[in-house]
């Protein structure tokens, strides 16, 4: 009798284990939740540097950049995009860490910023073509099955602003539905 249920606890040890492992993706794909996430006191000094520094200066830039590279949460992120306003001049020597330090935190928001934090990113900041699609993409994954029209109606004008127009009137199809609930 013993010999059928030989392989039993091989098999629930599987599964529980599988269930573990999906339980683990599920909670990777979705960021901490804004008011868990913290700015470090790291962040905060090199906010200070870069404040210091002789305006547009090289240095001021690399500083943005270290940030843009430190940065492990949506708030931290928003800080880089808000201390790299008016560090890059339209005609910076060195325009390549300025893409770093855009395609740096746009990359890390789409992985650790909330919906809310994507949205005002979005709204504030540039964001470049090749990345908008993705960006209004990890948008709907976050909004799920938000039953606020609203949410989706500010999803809507996020991909209108980033010129993604089919997840436009998709959002827009949400935010209309739920609406009329």
């Amino acid at each position: 009798m013993w010999k059928r249920f030989r392989g039993v606890p091989v098999v629930v040890m599987v599964a529980g284990s599988l269930a573990s492992c999906n339980t683990a993706a599920n909670h990777a794909a979705a960021p901490v939740p804004e008011t868990d996430q913290a700015v470090s006191s790291a962040m905060k000094e090199l906010y200070m540097t870069a404040s210091a520094a002789a305006p547009q200066s090289t240095e001021q830039q690399n500083v943005v950049l270290r940030m843009a590279q430190k940065a492990s949460s949506g708030k931290e992120l928003l800080l880089v995009a808000r201390a790299a306003v008016g560090v890059f001049p339209a005609a910076s020597p060195e325009p390549r860490i300025e893409s770093q330090v855009r395609s740096i935190v746009t990359a890390k928001m789409l992985t650790l910023g909330t919906l809310n934090q994507l949205m005002e990113y979005a709204a504030e900041y540039p964001i470049d073509p090749q990345s908008a699609r993705p960006f209004i993409e990890r948008m709907f994954q976050l909004g799920g099955d938000q039953p606020d029209a609203r949410v989706w109606y500010r999803i809507k004008v996020a991909a209108a602003h980033l010129k993604v127009g089919d997840l436009e009137r998709q959002a827009q199809a949400k935010g209309d539905q739920l609406a009329r609930k």
